[in-house]
């Protein structure tokens, strides 16, 4: 049996963000401007089931604590406006149903690190710091409709980007 590969478009940011966020031309990278918080981005298309986000940490700071929160949005970036999304992802967006993200560990977001993440068919987002796999890092994601990936530029993390192939298989 033959494996169907399909090609998809670069992941790219969505024009719909928190206030604090300015993105590339290219929509590729992702920036918080001031403070520590209202960083929350989306990718702007939809991602595949077992598509592999991967996101580089292309700046930090030492001004605050935490770091990068990362998940999945039931929500269509689309119908939400960015100067109503909230100062954090998690909680304040965790709470609402369809949205699922979580912290990753600040020791994990230093300038250079990749974070690879996707959502199972179950409903388990597993991820990977660098290539090495870390395994479960969410379970109870609602599979049934379409995700968008969710990102929150927060803390010591200033910068992302996206990065790596994208190619379903």
């Amino acid at each position: 049996m033959s494996r169907l590969t399909l090609k998809v478009s670069p992941l790219s940011f969505h024009q719909t963000h928190s206030d604090n966020i300015a993105v590339s031309y290219d929509r590729r990278k992702a920036r918080r401007l001031t403070t520590f918080c209202k960083g929350i981005c989306f990718s702007a298309r939809i991602i595949a089931p077992l598509e592999r986000v991967h996101v580089r940490v292309t700046d930090v700071s030492s001004l605050w604590s935490g770091a990068l929160r990362f998940g999945f949005s039931s929500h269509d970036p689309a119908t939400l406006v960015g100067s109503s999304l909230p100062r954090y992802a998690c909680p304040d967006l965790t709470n609402r149903p369809g949205y699922w993200a979580k912290a990753l560990p600040e020791r994990l977001a230093s300038r250079g690190t990749v974070i690879t993440f996707c959502y199972t068919r179950n409903g388990d987002v597993v991820y990977g710091i660098n290539g090495e796999d870390k395994g479960v890092f969410l379970n109870s994601v609602d599979v049934i409709r379409p995700l968008w990936a969710l990102i929150d530029i927060y803390g010591n993390t200033t910068a992302v980007e996206f990065v790596g192939k994208h190619i379903v298989t």
